[in-house]
């Protein structure tokens, strides 16, 4: 008996070093309740076992994903009910009641609407059928052209994305109300009178969102960014939907001219990023829809992939499309030649593994609350953490060009300048959908774009900023922030082209 405690002894103790006993378990219910944070993750220096550690990284992904997709209540709240759980299988969601980036940074740095305040239909749309009145959720604006991020080109590229029915997809940003009362009131922490990041010259040090805090429940800044792609209602069943206007054929300053829909939309991308305590350089977790795209050159249905004998071939695979004269101008009657997509860096089997997996459980967890419910037709790609949260001395820079060291995509890891970070875990993370151009495919020059905390990092205040090179704390936004106007009518001027 004695040796047999012994080795029982012997055998937790080598569990509890690799890590195995203290994996997570698996959640056993789907929750309305968005979480502040990860739970506190084990010292890497005494366990040394990132499995555990992703785990907690991943499920804490999920539940967001899970919250943020709950039948909605009040703006920015769940409401009664369950995901899924209707006759459809989908359901309106917490976070399309978020405030859209272009609601929150208007023309002429005129104030935005009060927190909830639906997005206002173009007078130049067409009047929505009676069938649908009530009905349509959102407007898919195309806000710019050229090197800017906004709702219809890849960030950091000059190209849209489109789907093998020749269709763009469409992409729109939206931030919970921690966010945007922090860019209402600004770098002055209340009671001091605030003084709005949505005017350029507020734009001043610290600029600092709030964080999350697992212990005491304190959500933290959120912003989500979603593609969305046109189907027909044949295929609503396996995906959350939405009825949308689109507007586009932009004039030089971003005005657009002409308006389409209402059409349905389905979701295909999800990126969630959350400001925690564990996570000041904020986690980012990026879910897709099933259909996206294969891992390998496979025959079947895809939404991005018809071509079986495509490979990763630079003049095939992941490819941006060739500018048209006169360049893209959003037309969404046209018909385009679809991109080939691949997924360049496969899912971790972590993720999607039958017996292991933490997308099964979650996807079982949504089908046994309904049966058809669209939710588990979606799939967590991966969770990217810091594995340094503070401003730990990093030898390893996010990305330097070796041969051209004033590259203009340079990237310090916390910050313009500051070569000290986070090292990201996963060190790169991409979405087909949207971040097509930069996975880690073969031959792939803009590979080093897949990791988001080294992208973000180098956002930066706006054009009219006191000192325009302030560091954004990894979010894009601010520089959105329009210049004052003394126009009854001002217009939407283009973003600061990121460096």
């Amino acid at each position: 008996m004695r040796f047999r405690s012994i080795g029982l002894f012997l055998a937790a103790l080598l569990a509890s070093f690799s890590g195995i006993a203290q994996m997570p378990p698996n959640p056993t219910s789907l929750s309305s309740t968005l979480p502040a944070d990860a739970p506190p993750k084990p010292n890497l220096s005494t366990t040394g076992n990132f499995a555990v550690i992703q785990r907690k990284f991943d499920i804490f992904a999920w539940q967001e994903f899970v919250a943020l997709n709950w039948p909605v209540g009040k703006p920015g709240q769940p409401g009664p009910g369950t995901i899924g759980k209707s006759i459809s299988g989908d359901n309106a969601t917490v976070w399309e009641s978020y405030m859209a980036a272009s609601q929150v940074f208007q023309p002429g740095a005129a104030p935005p609407p009060s927190w909830g305040t639906t997005q206002s239909i173009p007078s130049y749309c067409p009047v929505a059928p009676q069938a649908l009145q009530g009905k349509v959720a959102k407007v898919l604006p195309l806000i710019a052209k050229g090197n800017v991020q906004d709702e219809f080109t890849e960030a950091f590229t000059l190209s849209p994305l489109i789907d093998v029915t020749g269709k763009y997809t469409r992409y729109e940003i939206r931030m919970n109300k921690v966010e945007f009362d922090k860019i209402l009131q600004g770098s002055a922490n209340a009671p001091a009178p605030a003084k709005p990041w949505y005017i350029p010259a507020n734009q001043i040090a610290p600029i600092s969102f709030p964080a999350g805090v697992y212990q005491t429940d304190q959500i933290g800044s959120v912003e989500v960014k979603a593609a969305w792609r046109q189907i027909t209602q044949s295929q609503a069943s396996r995906y959350h939907t939405a009825w949308a206007y689109i507007t586009y054929a932009p004039n030089a300053n971003g005005q657009n001219t002409k308006c389409a829909g209402p059409l349905l939309m389905g979701l295909v991308g999800l990126h969630i990023i959350h400001k925690t305590a564990s996570g000041p350089q904020w986690i980012w977790a990026t879910f897709e829809h099933l259909d996206n795209a294969p891992s390998a050159p496979l025959a079947g249905h895809y939404s991005y992939y018809n071509n079986p004998k495509c490979t990763f071939s630079p003049a095939c695979a992941d490819q941006q499309p060739p500018k048209p004269a006169g360049g893209w101008d959003g037309d969404p009657t046209k018909t385009n030649t679809p991109v080939q997509v691949i997924r360049a860096t496969p899912i971790p089997a972590a993720k999607n593994s039958p017996t292991s997996g933490i997308n099964p459980v979650f996807q079982k967890l949504l089908h046994n609350a309904s049966p058809n419910s669209v939710w588990q037709y979606y799939q967590l790609v991966d969770t990217q953490w810091p594995q340094h949260p503070g401003t730990v001395q990093n030898p390893q820079q996010c990305y330097h060009d070796p041969k051209n060291p004033n590259n203009p995509l340079n990237f310090a890891c916390n910050g313009p300048n500051i070569d000290q970070g986070p090292q990201p875990v996963p060190s790169s993370l991409a979405n087909t959908t949207l971040e097509t151009y930069f996975q880690q495919a073969p031959g792939n020059k803009q590979a080093f774009m897949g990791n988001c905390m080294g992208c973000h990092s180098n956002g930066t205040v706006a054009n009219g900023a006191p000192n325009t090179n302030l560091y954004s704390d990894f979010s894009f936004l601010l520089g959105d922030a329009q210049p004052p106007s003394t126009s009854a009518t001002p217009e939407r001027r283009l973003r600061r082209t990121p460096k």
